[in-house]
């Protein structure tokens, strides 16, 4: 742990000097800034210093992420040449202190259609940015309804993903998003663009493969602005599950200081109802299990955040934050109805009741964020974060079973787990001959308790730790070619587990992993059509809750417990996107190895059922088509995806049935189809009309074959109040038809699971939204150790 302080605190001290140096560095000969028709600072623009009159080439740079370049050179006058792809290239006397507005390549974009209404789609090198400002997405609501009709995206049975990619890692303005309710904070009014990346360079943790990168619209001007947000979501089925929402968010602004907090509070109700047909196999004997299982949950929790940002001076910051979660309430009911057969007799006949709560200490979770940006020594850029993130979470189960055929039970549980990370990052760039050469280290150290009691039933405690320390370096370079963008980065990472048990000393165990993660892409035009190919390794290591050996108990016939023994899993990626006018085409692939699924198979000889997570060692191979299409007809405007998801896997699996004890299971023949259909009309008086909806057909997803369509009718009618339209009023409807279900079959070899359920999802929902002198936090801080705070 000395030698982390001691590599920390080098950090800080290079973060210090750095603070301390702009001030005696020499101003360059040309600086200035490069943005985009409303203002908004692009980066990654190529600025050239020509010589007069032969225009050759004397010195070059690439733009921040604020936009801002610096070109220090002995010559006092000449051209300057700008180009970006999706923009025309500009040439201009070179001078000091520049603004640069770039206007959009017509050819590359299409033409406007209707003043511009439909979202504007791009490619930018790294992934599709859609312009949010000043098309129909701008009034849809929050961030999370922006998403789920941006291309690339889709909002499905698992909620907002990236097609083919999974759920992404959420950005907004540089910071990474913890806090899951910012999404549903964030006013659609208040975005200016979102970048979905499907390819995230080295810079970003090897576990990352999609992000989304939110750039909101930029405030002018000092002094106290304010949002507010409340919401009432309402379930038809069943009136107690009513959920309110509220947010309070505050910011001040006076010269370089920007001060900002805000509070919110959610309650969160579910409900769900399904069939379960269970079937075990076994040499000589078949166990069948037919259930009913009704759950039903109720929690409230209570968000905070707080923080400041300072403008040391031109391309220097300094800031912090700091935020916390509290969960108030946590009552999870659930009754399971068994009926057991043996060999076609009925055995048992069961009925478990589950209460889960609070245990003895509240739940919470405490992050805070340190960091510095900014240029020194003329061109080099720099960018350090500080983390840390701590959770605590205890709960209590108290489970009776009643049965008619064999005898009755009580069975206590109660489980406490707490994890603490501490993270450090550094980004070093500089402009290298056409292009920016990018470096720099990420450290994590992170450390978890798990302890389970249990009474009742032989199953045995557990007081395990797991530590892990994950050390990575990164180098990317990227530059234009004409009108072409490559790009190429590496990151190594080098990372150690162990993982002890105080009470079965057997099960500890300890690793060492050295990896390297390449990744390419290139970005270009071919006459109207922007392209863009990339290729990405990438790996997913098991989150800490499926790392426990400790096994939970659900009821008399079904146990569940995580894997140690599990390895991280290794994939790679294969990319290409196409934009022309309104289409976009999209298709990926990606092949995996050591796939980490959920796998079920039978435990000893009585019934009993052991879930737990397992490395496939058969490659997993899957691959994603899609279309996206957004014309406007008059005020229509329509959001249309299509897409496609075949898969190949097979795999051995255990069968006492087959006289080798063994057979081939495959997963490959049903692939899923999807589309995803919005519809929006904007009328006069600020009123905004939606309809759409998502369609997923039978399919694999996996190891789980879904045996039913899943259907997502939503619809809405939006009011905007005032001259400046801060308010927004705004009725929705989500599962407009009651059919936003998914049914599951799978085959595990020895065992097989049927299920049917009835989930709560239909919501009608009524929500204000207020914004006074609305101006953005200036926070610039990018966080470290982003995917082990979403393991934890």
């Amino acid at each position: 742990m000395k030698r982390n302080s001691f590599r920390w605190a080098v950090m800080l001290a290079a973060v210090m000097m750095s603070v301390m140096s702009f001030a005696r560095t020499r101003t360059p000969d040309f600086r200035g800034r490069v943005v985009d028709e409303e203002e908004n600072p692009l980066p990654f623009v190529n600025v050239v210093l020509l010589s007069l009159p032969d225009s050759a080439f004397i010195e070059g740079a690439v733009t921040d992420e604020q936009g801002m370049f610096k070109i220090t050179t002995a010559v006092n006058s000449g051209l300057l040449k700008v180009s970006s792809i999706g923009y025309e290239t500009l040439c201009l006397r070179a001078a000091d202190a520049l603004t640069i507005r770039m206007k959009e390549d017509a050819q590359l974009l299409g033409e406007v259609v209707v003043k511009a209404m439909r979202p504007k789609t791009r490619i930018t090198g790294e992934g599709l940015q859609t312009s949010i400002q000043g098309s129909v997405l701008e009034h849809v609501g929050s961030a999370d309804d922006v998403l789920a009709q941006t291309p690339g995206v889709i909002n499905g049975p698992n909620g907002l993903e990236v097609i083919g990619k999974g759920s992404p890692q959420v950005y907004i303005n540089g910071r990474r998003v913890t806090d899951e309710t910012e999404l549903k904070r964030l006013r659609s009014e208040e975005i200016q663009s979102i970048e979905v990346i499907t390819n995230p360079g080295a810079q970003y943790d090897a576990t990352v493969r999609s992000v989304v990168r939110i750039r909101t619209v930029r405030r002018q001007g000092d002094g106290l602005s304010f949002s507010l947000n409340a919401s009432d979501s309402q379930s038809p089925r069943w009136t107690s599950h009513n959920d309110p929402f509220g947010a309070l968010n505050v910011n001040y602004r006076t010269g370089g200081v920007d001060v900002f907090g805000g509070v919110n509070y959610q309650r969160f109700s579910f409900r769900q109802e399904s069939n379960i047909d269970k079937t075990s196999y076994g040499r000589g004997f078949q166990f069948d299990e037919v259930g009913a299982l009704v759950g039903e949950s109720f929690e409230r929790s209570l968000y905070g955040n707080a923080g400041v940002n300072w403008q040391l001076a031109d391309n220097h910051f300094l800031g912090g934050k700091v935020e916390w979660g509290r969960k108030l309430t946590l009552n999870l009911n659930t009754v399971v109805d068994d009926m057991v057969y043996e060999n076609g007799t009925l055995t048992d006949k069961l009925t478990t009741t589950s209460d889960d709560c609070i245990g003895d200490r509240t739940p919470y979770n405490l992050g805070a964020n340190l960091y510095y940006n900014g240029v020194v020594v003329g061109k080099l850029g720099i960018d350090v974060n500080l983390d840390y993130y701590g959770t605590d979470n205890s709960t209590r189960s108290l489970s009776e079973e009643v049965s008619t055929m064999t005898h009755n039970a009580s069975v206590a549980s109660g489980s406490y787990n707490a994890g603490r990370l501490y993270a450090a990052k550094a980004v070093f760039s500089y402009p290298v001959w056409k292009g920016q050469l990018q470096a720099g280290t990420e450290e994590t150290i992170s450390r978890r308790t798990d302890e389970y009691t249990i009474s009742g039933v032989a199953i045995p405690a557990s007081m395990a730790e797991v530590k892990e320390d994950n050390y990575a370096g990164f180098a990317t370079y990227a530059f234009l070619l004409g009108r072409s963008q490559l790009s190429a980065g590496v990151r190594y990472e080098n990372v150690r587990y162990a993982y002890a048990d105080a009470l079965a000393p057997e099960n500890d165990l300890t690793r060492h992993y050295g990896n390297w993660f390449p990744t390419v892409s290139y970005a270009g035009a071919a006459g109207p059509v922007q392209l863009m190919l990339n290729y990405s390794a990438k790996t997913r290591r098991p989150n800490y809750a499926n790392l426990s050996s400790a096994i939970r108990y659900n009821n008399r016939y079904t146990w569940q417990s995580g894997n140690a023994q599990l390895q991280p899993e290794l994939s790679h990626n294969i990319g290409a996107t196409a934009v022309w006018k309104w289409v976009t085409l999209m298709l990926n692939y990606v092949r995996t190895d050591d796939a980490i699924m959920t796998w079920s198979s039978l435990y000893g000889t009585d019934g009993v059922v052991l879930v737990r997570p397992r490395n496939i060692h058969s490659p997993f191979r899957a691959m994603t088509a899609m279309v996206n299409l957004t014309p406007t007809f008059g005020p229509w405007t329509v959001n249309y995806s299509f897409g496609i998801q075949p898969q190949w896997l097979s795999i051995r699996v255990e069968d006492p049935r087959e006289t080798s004890g063994f057979r081939t299971t495959t997963f490959n023949d049903h692939p899923v189809c999807f589309a995803q259909l919005f519809n929006t009309v904007r009328a006069g008086g600020g009123w905004q009309f939606e309809l759409g909806g998502v369609v997923q057909s039978r399919g694999w997803s996996q190891n789980l074959y879904m045996t039913n369509v899943f259907c997502n009718v939503t619809a809405a009618v939006q009011k905007s109040m005032f001259r400046d339209g801060s308010l927004v009023m705004r009725l929705e409807g989500a599962d407009l038809l009651g059919m936003a279900q998914m049914n599951v079959n799978t085959d595990f070899g020895n065992h097989t699971i049927r299920q049917t359920n009835l989930m709560d999802l239909q919501r009608i929902k009524f929500s204000v939204n207020y914004s006074f002198n609305a101006a953005q936090s200036k926070y610039r801080g990018t966080g470290a150790g982003a995917g082990e705070k979403a393991r934890m």
